[in-house]
């Protein structure tokens, strides 16, 4: 990926409070709160099975007319168990976001930001050795870069705003990837599976997000969404190209958020 890209984001994003400070303080809103729920991780090409995490996601947003800019921590609140053919494990994930969003309109709005996320695994020989630590394993799956995207919103008088979200992203990824443990077998094709070592691709692909924001109060939010990111990844390895490598990641959270 181009780095300038990331570049014209950064600046936009560390221009963007040039607004905020020439308003008055008391005319910007600061949000926060928290969400609990769950999300799923898929790695088909690597993972014989979806890895799915109780996970808190932790807002801080500040709104000035048009303008938010906003940030969101995404954390696994316990470690996922992961059931290989050969091996055993432990999974968790950690995501930001950072977006600034312009309201075009009552409907309309246009965003854009940065974004990191991380997977990271454990893999342990199901025959282990208790003293045989070194046949212990780390994986991770990262990726971060800029995105952009727009949302539509729905306003109702007693129920609160409906909102559906699209954004696509460039990422640049970056993987470790442990030695396979399967049985050895005879001499083939190298296969995505056979990976091995530290890696970096480009990553591609859309995400999707439907959030519904309800007031309790006149400073109090109630907030549920669903949200999908699914993603193809380009991997060069050896002078052998691997396209088009799916990565998904889906979460469901609902929670409070705060007005100040």
């Amino acid at each position: 990926m181009n780095n300038r890209y990331s570049i014209v984001f950064v600046l936009t994003l560390l221009a963007s409070p040039l607004s905020f400070a020439s308003s008055s303080l008391q005319d910007i809103r600061f949000v926060t709160g928290a969400s609990l729920g769950y999300s799923n991780f898929a790695f088909s090409e690597k993972l014989d099975h979806e890895i799915s995490f109780p996970s808190i996601n932790i807002p801080l947003a500040m709104t000035l007319e048009n303008w938010q800019l906003s940030a969101n921590l995404q954390t696994t609140l316990k470690d996922a168990d992961i059931s290989e053919e050969e091996d055993t494990g432990k999974a968790s994930r950690d995501d930001l976001d950072i977006t600034l969003g312009y309201r075009l309109n009552k409907n309309w709005t246009l965003f854009g930001g940065y974004k990191y996320g991380n997977t990271k695994i454990q893999f342990t020989p199901r025959d282990i050795e208790e003293e045989d630590q070194l046949s212990v394993t780390d994986e991770r799956y990262k990726q971060k870069g800029p995105f952009i995207g727009i949302s539509y919103h729905w306003h109702f008088e007693k129920a609160g705003s409906l909102s559906l979200s699209v954004a696509f992203a460039d990422l640049d990824a970056t993987n470790v990837f442990s030695e396979n443990t399967d049985e050895e077998e005879e001499e083939e094709l190298t296969e995505f599976d056979d990976l091995t070592g530290n890696l970096t691709g480009d990553t591609k692909g859309f995400s999707y997000s439907l959030s519904w924001t309800m007031p309790v109060s006149s400073n109090l939010l109630f907030q549920t969404r669903f949200k999908i990111n699914d993603y193809q990844q380009d991997i060069n390895y050896n002078d052998m190209q691997f396209n088009g490598i799916d990565e998904s990641f889906t979460s469901l959270h609902i929670g409070l958020a705060y007005v100040f």
